[in-house]
């Protein structure tokens, strides 16, 4: 009797090849590279973010939830120019190519969030002539 579970369970062992897990994780990666950059957010009626904290001028460190992109608790987002037109995720204004916004920093696979923007206005407070 022992020998016929032994034999049950030497086979689910051989079922668990690394090899086949690896060819599944790099399909998923695969997957995740194809995902395409800009989402319609707005029609996330789930998304919640929130900017935690500007440690640097061209940094912010923001939290973002979404059921459908994923949870990324202590995210960095990193200064760049808008390639394309989009909306920001904070506000809802329109972003148009050349704006100045923040984005999820770059790495592989990139995030489920990936093309999502905050217009930079949003999170730098703006300087009056009378300020300055």
């Amino acid at each position: 009797m022992l020998e016929k579970h032994t034999s049950a369970w030497s086979r689910t062992v051989a079922l668990l090849d690394t090899a086949g897990a690896r060819k599944i994780a790099d399909e998923a990666t695969r997957i995740a590279q194809r995902r395409p950059a800009k989402t319609i957010w707005n029609d996330h009626a789930a998304l919640m973010v929130s900017v935690i904290e500007l440690p640097t001028p061209r940094t912010a460190t923001v939290s973002w939830c979404d059921p459908l992109s994923g949870y990324y608790g202590h995210q960095t987002w990193r200064v760049a120019l808008a390639k394309q037109r989009g909306e920001c995720v904070l506000s809802g204004k329109s972003i148009k190519p050349g704006d100045f916004i923040y984005r999820p920093a770059t790495c592989q696979p990139p995030p489920g969030n990936a093309g999502a923007m905050i217009i930079a206005s949003e999170l730098v407070p703006c300087v009056t002539p009378s300020q300055s």
